[in-house]
């Protein structure tokens, strides 16, 4: 989580810079529509599906094999097979570039240079595909060995990359986006080689012509429907960009800036949780120990919601003053931190279903099963894109962070009931005790936040950024001090 934690306070740097450079310009849709098509692969096929797969047949590789031939041999000829498939694609989608932001951008159809930058920089950036993948790789790979700082921290590389390519490159090209693209590569180099040196101490994989033995099967098993239920997971994403793509330009862009604030507790603790939770949870279903599987998803639970239901309601009441104080200057105006401030509280909405959905989705996959939550991201996904469209006409881009809100939470409540039906998922008095306590706490900081947010932010246009910065930071710490506060006295967290 802290090294999560700096690669964000990096990416929030990235973010101000590229907001101050770009803001919500044609240029900034563009790069951002064009950087969304490697991420949606990177998420589907190498963070999400493949580690789901990967990590419990290698866990069960580690403990079974008698020697580390074994293991070395699964390593490389998963590896082989990752780096043909990410090689095929991007040869594919180089070519095919300008049919695929026809498609996951229609809107730009009707303007020719935010269509043709869009094709340029998705050019430059769909290669970082290729390092990216061997990155979550060799990440899953040092995860089943209990090693997850250096997963953890390589994309504070990209971050650097970006930042640095802002200020190097940005003098040498005719706008930044052709800067951030080519940083987006170079970025995808330097974790590549990071995590390479980090998975040496364990293997020294080699590239070589896939073997398809039993092991590779049952990885294949779990992997197909994995990559479909990921993908559809990222659909979500990909839908409201297609939609956005008709709205005012700009509109992308304020669903990107309030997206990647929104993810910040969910990449510090709920990715974080999802992967020290596979490797620990998979081992303790594969030695069948009942108590251990029980107390790791109860306490998991717990943390979760301990975390989520604040973030969740300060990033709700406190969106307007966030957005101002990090984005608003340069090429980002008055206007792109209101419409930015409503997305934000909208997308706050979900928060707590999205790092949830982190908890209950591993439950599954650590049990091998990658169906069943295939099949509810689908029920997902149709959620989305009919509230997307009903919503869209009256409230713009934040229809789709809404509509993304609600689809969220129906996800997670299907997991929920699945889990319980197969008696997989077996709730203890605590988890249901603290659930109420923390539910409280929470209602309580709302009101101590929401009297503070309009005491000190009603005219936050007269104040200074220092001002503002110190204003937010009181206000933050005030709410972690009735939350903390509620939460020792209801005795969930204790000294001990």
């Amino acid at each position: 989580s802290f090294y999560t934690l700096l690669s964000r306070i990096l990416g929030f740097v990235r973010d101000i810079l590229i907001a101050r450079f770009l803001g919500s310009t044609l240029t900034a849709d563009a790069f951002f529509v064009a950087w969304r098509i490697p991420n949606f692969f990177r998420r589907v096929l190498a963070e999400g599906a493949y580690s789901a797969a990967l990590i419990p047949v290698f866990s069960g590789v580690v403990i079974d094999s008698k020697d580390d031939h074994e293991a070395a041999d699964f390593v490389e000829n998963t590896m082989s097979l990752l780096l043909f498939v990410t090689v095929c694609l991007t040869i594919i989608f180089f070519f095919g570039m300008p049919y695929i932001i026809q498609i996951l951008a229609p809107g730009f159809s009707e303007n020719a240079e935010a269509f043709d930058l869009a094709v340029h920089f998705g050019k430059i950036i769909f290669p970082y595909l290729i390092f990216i993948s061997l990155v979550a790789h060799f990440a899953s790979i040092n995860n089943v060995h209990g090693k997850f700082v250096a997963g953890a921290f390589a994309p504070a590389l990209l971050n650097i990359s970006l930042i640095l390519s802002l200020f190097v490159l940005t003098p040498y090209f005719s706008t930044a986006g052709h800067a951030l693209s080519y940083g987006v590569l170079l970025g995808g180099v330097l974790q590549f080689l990071y995590l390479y040196k980090a998975v040496l101490q364990f293997y020294r994989p080699r590239i070589r012509l896939p073997q398809f033995n039993e092991k590779i099967k049952k990885f294949f098993r779990l992997f197909f429907p994995g990559v479909i239920g990921s993908g559809i997971i990222q659909l979500n994403i990909v839908i409201g960009t297609i939609i956005a793509s008709f709205l005012p330009i700009g509109a992308i862009s304020h669903i990107y800036y309030a997206d990647r604030l929104n993810q910040l507790p969910l990449a510090i603790f709920g990715i974080a949780m999802g992967i020290v939770l596979l490797p620990s949870l998979s081992k303790a279903i594969k030695k069948n120990n009942q108590e251990e599987i029980d107390k790791t998803q109860n306490r998991s639970l717990e943390f979760c919601l301990l975390i989520s239901l604040p973030s969740a309601a300060g990033l709700y009441i406190l969106s307007y003053p966030i957005i101002n104080i990090l984005f608003e200057r340069g090429a980002f105006l008055f206007e792109d931190t209101y419409y930015t401030g409503k997305v934000l509280s909208l997308f706050a909405l979900g928060l707590p279903a999205y790092i949830l959905i982190k908890v209950l989705v591993t439950c599954f996959f650590a049990r091998e099963d990658t169906k069943t939550p295939l099949y509810i991201s689908i029920v997902s996904v149709v959620v989305n894109i009919i509230l997307s469209l009903l919503l869209i006409g009256t409230m713009r881009e934040m229809g789709i962070a809404l509509a993304t809100a609600i689809s969220a939470w129906v996800n997670t409540i299907l997991l929920f009931l699945i889990l319980r039906m197969k008696n997989n998922l077996i709730l203890d008095y605590q988890v249901v005790n603290n659930t109420v306590k923390i539910i409280l706490s929470t209602a309580v900081m709302i009101v101590g936040c929401y009297f503070l947010n309009q005491k000190i932010f009603a005219n936050i246009q007269d104040l200074n950024l220092l001002q503002k910065i110190v204003s937010l930071l009181l206000v933050i710490i005030c709410c972690k001090i009735i939350f903390l506060g509620m939460i020792f006295m209801l005795k969930v967290l204790t000294i001990q």
